[in-house]
């Protein structure tokens, strides 16, 4: 009996691992079985493997290697805005026929552009230099609000030549705070302001370093001050002059903010234990985990002047927006005569309003300073002939 009993006691810890080595197999087997399932699945999506195998065997035709070709050469330009998803294998791609014609007709059209625009313009030193004059030199306005207003038309918001521009970006970045209100509507933390003088302007802070990339899609993450303040520069050195005017601007939370908050801004503030001021405003995504907060005297960020009261403004769907759905197209990319099909419309017709060429222009604005969050548009409202007015164009990754 004893006996029995120590080899039971020398058998128990030995059936115990047996156990666990069955189940680790039972799992493995079950992965395995998985693995083949969804391998069988995806294989049945995309071309038979007796396809797959001829393509690997013989030379690609002369349509698959061009097809192939422009897929690379679109990918590799880091234009992955236009064909979304471009890291998957190509027979798992939705057929984008909207979208090829006009990829192919960019690039026949490039080399003749490249050719023609090799050599800097002999004016570019020259406007470089007026711009330069007009952002520098003061003292011309007594009234930088007033003067701003009069520049401000449905297709223009500063002119080419806008002597006093330095006089209101001043007044924008360091003119006295009567008021501030939370910023109602949209993605972004931001804060209205009354400025002395009765001039309204939006306030947004640093949310990231310069030198920090966002990972992701290409409209992920918070905007970016500076890139609002670039956005306007670029836009004047383009002639489009469709951008409100932005500068920087340092404020303290504590002592030009918080006094002069409404009560709904006020209670987004609060006070961390280091003496930081913080607050989190009221928009679609801000919440006390993604607030801002100062250094415990001063928080840089963006002020961009609201339009004046006479140019209210209102905002329009863009007909080539994406559809922010990884698994769903839009139907600029599926249909090959969609663009025609717009023009049908006003005020996208040509003789009605030159809309479709100032989205166009507003297309190129946005790959310049990498923006891919233009879903919707802005305009004057009532007015066919504005322009489309280009606002929040902080959405950059880097």
């Amino acid at each position: 009996m004893r006996i029995v009993t120590s080899a039971l006691q020398h058998t128990a810890p030995r059936c115990k691992s047996m156990w666990w080595v069955q189940q680790a197999l039972v799992w493995l087997v079950l992965g395995a079985a998985f693995t083949a399932a969804l391998n069988f699945f995806l294989m049945s999506r995309g071309p038979p493997l007796a396809t797959i195998l001829s393509h690997l065997q013989s030379p690609p035709s002369s349509s698959s290697l061009e097809h192939h070709s422009l897929h690379q050469q679109v990918y590799l330009r880091g234009e992955v805005y236009a064909l979304r998803n471009s890291e998957y294998l190509n027979w798992n791609q939705k057929n984008r026929t909207g979208i090829t014609n006009a990829i192919h007709a960019l690039y026949d059209h490039l080399p003749g552009v490249k050719v023609r625009h090799r050599t800097p313009s002999p004016h570019l030193h020259s406007l470089i230099h007026t711009l330069r004059q007009d952002i520098t030199t003061r003292g011309v306005s007594s009234d930088p609000w007033d003067l701003a207003k009069k520049w401000a038309n449905p297709r223009s918001l500063v002119p080419g030549s806008a002597h006093g521009l330095g006089d209101v970006l001043g007044a924008l970045a360091t003119a006295p705070i009567i008021s501030s209100d939370v910023g109602h509507g949209g993605t972004q933390l931001k804060i209205f302001l009354l400025l002395k003088g009765g001039q309204r302007a939006v306030f947004k802070p640093i949310r990231y370093l310069r030198e920090e990339i966002i990972e992701g899609e290409i409209y992920d993450g918070a905007d970016r001050h500076n890139g609002e303040v670039a956005a306007f520069h670029l836009s004047r050195l383009l002639a489009l002059p469709t951008v409100p005017l932005a500068v920087g601007r340092w404020v303290s939370l504590r002592k030009h903010i918080l006094p002069v908050a409404s009560k709904e801004l006020a209670t987004t503030f609060f006070k961390m234990e280091g003496g930081e001021v913080c607050f989190y405003g009221v928009c679609y995504y801000c919440n006390k985990n993604e607030s801002v907060c100062d250094n415990g005297a001063t928080l840089e960020g963006v002020v961009t002047m609201w339009l004046p009261p006479h140019l209210p403004l209102t905002q329009l769907h863009h007909p080539w927006a994406r559809t922010y759905i990884r698994t769903k197209l839009a139907p600029w990319e599926e249909q090959p005569g969609y663009c025609e099909e717009v023009r049908q419309h006003v005020p996208y017709s040509w003789d009605k309003s030159p809309r479709l060429l100032d989205l166009m222009d507003a297309a190129v604005f946005d790959y310049l300073i990498q923006n891919g969050d233009r879903h919707h548009y802005s305009v004057i409202a009532g007015k066919l002939e504005s322009a489309v007015i280009l606002l929040d164009n902080g959405k950059r990754k880097k």
